[in-house]
C-alpha cells in the first residue's frame, strides 16, 4: 500500500488527505542574478602560511573556503521596484603552494570584490529583506609577489547574488510525515556464518 504521508509525487487528486493550513518561516528569495567573472586579476594579501616556510613561493592553485560576506550596501531606486545595489563581497579564499625546498603549503586570504548592479527589491516592511552572496573561486592562474605575502590571481568566478527576507508563509499540509518500517540490508557473504551454532553439536 502506498505510504501517502511520504515526501514524493502525487497520484489522484491532490486535495484527498489536506488536513490543516500550516505556518512556516522561510528565506523568500525576492530576485536574483549569477555573474561569471574571468580574465581580471586580483591581488589578495595572505596569512596563516602553514606549513612550508621556505621562501620564494611558487604559486600552484586557489580556491574559496568559506561563505561570501556582503557588506557596505548602499541602496538607490531607480524605477518603480527596481533599484540600483552597490556593495562589496567579501570571499574566504585558501591558496596552496609549494616553498624552495618542495614541501606543500596553504595560506588564507579574502578576494574582495566590488558590485554595482541593478536588482528588485521589496517595500519597507518590520522585518527588512537583505542581500546575500554565494561564490565559486578557482583560481589556477596566479604568482606569489615580491613581497611572499600576496598574490595576484586571475580566477574563474560564479557569482550569485539574491535579494531575501525571512518570512512566514500559510501552505497547506497533509499533516505530519510517516516513515516505514526500516529494511535492514544484510550481506550474502554472512548467511553461512550467521546460520551456524553457538557451540559444536555432540557427537552421534
Amino acid at each position: 500500500m502506498t505510504n501517502t504521508k511520504a515526501a514524493g509525487r502525487i497520484y489522484g487528486n491532490p486535495l484527498c488527505g489536506l488536513c490543516e493550513r500550516v505556518c512556516i518561516e522561510v528565506k523568500k528569495i525576492f530576485d536574483g542574478c549569477i555573474t561569471r567573472i574571468g580574465n581580471i586579476p586580483y591581488t589578495i594579501q595572505l596569512s596563516n602560511f602553514t606549513p612550508g616556510t621556505v621562501q620564494p613561493y611558487t604559486y600552484v592553485t586557489s580556491r574559496n573556503s568559506g561563505a561570501s560576506v556582503v557588506s557596505d550596501l548602499v541602496v538607490i531606486p531607480v524605477r518603480e521596484r527596481r533599484s540600483r545595489l552597490r556593495f562589496t563581497v567579501t570571499t574566504p579564499i585558501t591558496v596552496y603552494y609549494t616553498d624552495s625546498l618542495g614541501a606543500s603549503g596553504s595560506a588564507t586570504g579574502n578576494l574582495v570584490i566590488n558590485r554595482d548592479i541593478v536588482l528588485s527589491v521589496p517595500e519597507a516592511s518590520v522585518l527588512p529583506y537583505f542581500v546575500e552572496a554565494a561564490t565559486s573561486v578557482t583560481g589556477n592562474v596566479g604568482a606569489f609577489n615580491s613581497d611572499g605575502t600576496s598574490v595576484t590571481v586571475t580566477p574563474c568566478i560564479v557569482q550569485i547574488v539574491r535579494v531575501a527576507a525571512n518570512v512566514e508563509i500559510l501552505v497547506p499540509s497533509y499533516g505530519y510525515c510517516e516513515y516505514p518500517e526500516v529494511e535492514e540490508f544484510a550481506e550474502k557473504d554472512c548467511e553461512g556464518v550467521f546460520g551456524l551454532p553457538v557451540f559444536p553439536p555432540s557427537f552421534t
